[in-house]
């Protein structure tokens, strides 16, 4: 078989089965089935594991984990597979697939989680990004830009060209035209402010901040953005959104934010339906169990070589619908689970989510990127990014009489703001909210 007919025939049967799981989330059902559906799943997938995966095999003897389900609440007493797991135990995780062939974490707080990856899950992946994506008339192939990083994934010298031609091509078939989004300066935003204004994309993808700070940008300047009457939606993934971010964004772009929700682990879990903030979890692929502190794990429910069960991802969320802990949409995702803010107030320390914070400031007119440094916990570094010379006293001012609406005995010096040129980003081009 010729490549090009090859690629013709695997991508026909991509849409084949997009379509069977847009008509899938398009009969209504009850959470009685949807539940149903989930645990015939999981016993399949869990059968398979006991089956034809050494790990797993291992984990239930150690842990007497039965059989099958009767819940996906049931899921909850299994115990929690983490990142230190996969590392700790790599061997016996790679006994059942190649080392070759994985999904990787960025490493960026540590070293990368590796566990194996079949040929055939890239499918899966994609059939879930374009559900989630077919819920705002967004289809494959109509063109997208997209503001991305990932850069240092080619490598370099003669290899890294290739791997960069290859994604070039490539692109080139999706209709994708991509954007550096590690290169935020007034050049590089000006550079990427003219491509979408000089094209009519169905789509605008990126990290929040970076989208963020285009929008800024383009708002600042008074910047025209031309004809944008085929943009669907502005998709915002890898970070938290702030309602400050989607106002912005929203604003700027005459079009919906929408909040896509995933990992390097799993792909696609969540994507906004209806609305920003109605972030609908894949419940055919997946199983997220919240914990009372907010906190998520995940099941995945796909053919795979190496499933993850009862995976804690690392990240807490805000559930709108859960029951037993099952939950079908989020409301918010929160980021990090170890990731706090403290500050001090007459009745001792607060520890904050970082999204409070960071949606006051980002409503302060310049500011386009926040960062924290934790010296101590009644020490607090705060380092925001403008589009001018900021008056810092009046920046924290404007913090502390906010931040005091929510805590009243706040201690306005236990932080202290620095304005920065640029802001640090992860290895993976991700806006870094912590510094160390």
């Amino acid at each position: 078989m010729h490549a090009p007919v090859g690629r013709g025939i695997l991508f026909a049967e991509r849409c084949r089965r997009l379509e069977r799981k847009i008509a899938l989330y398009n009969e209504p059902r009850s959470r009685a089935e949807i539940e149903r559906i989930q645990v015939e799943r999981f016993n399949r997938i869990w059968a398979y594991c006991l089956t034809r995966v050494p790990f797993y095999r291992s984990w239930r003897s150690e842990h007497g984990l039965p059989t099958s389900i009767g819940r996906p609440s049931d899921l909850r007493h299994f115990p929690t597979l983490d990142k230190e797991v996969l590392i700790s135990r790599s061997a016996e995780v790679f006994a059942s697939g190649s080392t070759k062939r994985a999904y990787s974490t960025g490493g960026s707080t540590g070293q990368p989680t590796r566990f194996p990856r079949g040929q055939a899950e890239t499918t899966d992946r994609w059939v879930n990004n374009y559900l989630g994506r077919a819920w705002w008339g967004i289809r494959p192939l109509e063109p997208q830009v997209l503001l991305w990083g990932h850069a240092h994934l080619f490598g370099s010298g003669l290899k890294g060209r290739i791997a960069q031609a290859k994604r070039a091509t490539a692109d080139g078939i999706l209709n994708i035209r991509r954007l550096n989004a590690y290169d935020l300066s007034e050049p590089a935003l000006q550079a990427h402010y003219r491509v979408i204004r000089d094209q009519n994309p169905v789509s605008l993808v990126g990290y929040t901040s970076a989208v963020f700070k285009l929008a800024r940008y383009i708002e600042r300047e008074g910047l025209d953005l031309g004809d944008k009457s085929q943009l669907r939606g502005v998709i915002l993934s890898a970070e938290t959104a702030s309602d400050a971010d989607l106002a912005t964004i929203e604003r700027v772009f005459g079009a919906t934010a929408l909040i896509e929700y995933g990992a390097a682990e799993t792909g696609l879990m969540a994507m906004s339906q209806g609305e920003p903030r109605a972030i609908r979890v894949l419940w055919d692929s997946f199983v997220c169990l919240v914990s009372d502190d907010g906190s998520l794990t995940v099941t995945t429910l796909d053919d795979r070589l190496f499933p993850l069960i009862n995976y804690a991802i690392g990240d807490c969320v805000e559930p709108t619908d859960a029951v037993d802990g099952n939950a079908f949409q989020f409301r918010s995702i929160l980021g990090r689970r170890q990731e706090v803010v403290q500050v001090a107030s007459a009745q001792g320390i607060l520890d904050l989510s970082p999204i409070l914070p960071v949606h006051i400031l980002k409503s302060y007119p310049g500011i386009v990127g926040v960062q924290f440094r934790q010296e101590r916990p009644d020490a607090l570094h705060i380092y925001v990014e403008a589009d001018h010379e900021l008056d810092l006293d009046g920046v924290s001012s404007f913090f502390a009489r906010e931040l005091r609406q929510d805590h009243p005995d706040l201690r306005a010096d236990s932080f202290t703001f620095h304005q920065v040129a640029d802001q640090a980003r992860t290895r993976a081009g991700k806006h870094a909210l912590f510094l160390s």
